[in-house]
């Protein structure tokens, strides 16, 4: 079953990094805008840099796409988020090295 935004707000984090692969990339389109291909790239990234657990990388995932909704939401075009070219690898380096509070402070590219 793929949700609408109003069942997913009824998740709870635990059922949501727990869903099938399908159901949170639809989860993560729904809420925030974003492609299964940038999907497929924070996964990777995330992967790299030592989440290699799948629950990890969901949570951190879901963590780094709240929080670039938070700083840089508006700044989408339509219904897709834009990070622009190396912009959403630049953007999970900060978020995993800085302080939230500095990378809340920093503008979100998106040219």
């Amino acid at each position: 079953m793929i949700a609408n935004a109003s069942t997913w707000n009824e998740l709870t984090e635990t059922d949501l990094v727990h869903l099938p692969d399908i159901q949170f990339v639809t989860y993560c389109f729904q809420m925030f805008g974003l492609n299964r291909g940038i999907y497929n790239t924070i996964d990777q990234w995330l992967y790299d840099s030592g989440y290699k657990d799948v629950l990890q990388r969901r949570k951190a995932t879901v963590s780094f796409l709240h929080l670039i909704n938070e700083k840089g939401g508006r700044e989408r075009t339509g219904s897709l988020l834009r990070f622009g070219k190396g912009g959403v690898t630049k953007q999970l380096y900060d978020f995993i090295h800085l302080p939230e509070s500095v990378f809340l402070s920093q503008r979100l590219i998106s040219e």
